[in-house]
């Protein structure tokens, strides 16, 4: 019996036939993929943008310093207020407290708290 596969050539990889020049040159050490000229053009259009890439860095520099600084001075006022809201409930404190109205009360306005005999009560 005689057994034909059809399929087997589908199965085999075609292979590119070079040519013993192409075999046999080798790529230099400081060949350039692309070739020179590629790369001087490449070349040329970085130099042309560093200008601008460098300006646009010193902007955003100094716009994060001067961000910096104001944050800075922010936090150094948010404190200066703390400090001065603290001293001022101090001194509410201390004027709301008892003893101190019963005594700017009775220097002021001439009212001292009634003692207990002088209250009756009416009905």
């Amino acid at each position: 019996m005689n057994f034909h596969n059809i399929t087997q050539g589908s199965y085999l990889r075609t292979v590119t036939s070079l040519g013993v020049r192409q075999q046999l040159q080798s790529r230099g050490v400081f060949d350039l993929p692309g070739g020179l000229i590629l790369w001087k053009a490449v070349g040329r259009i970085v130099l042309s943008m560093l200008p601008f890439i460098l300006a646009a860095n010193m902007f955003l520099a100094s716009t994060v310093d001067d961000v910096e600084r104001s944050l800075i001075a922010i936090d150094n006022q948010r404190h200066e207020l703390m400090d001065k809201n603290i001293g001022l409930l101090a001194k509410r404190a201390r004027l709301y407290a008892p003893e101190r109205v019963s005594l700017m009360a009775a220097d002021k306005l001439s009212l001292y708290a009634a003692s207990p005999g002088q209250i009756e009560r009416i009905n």
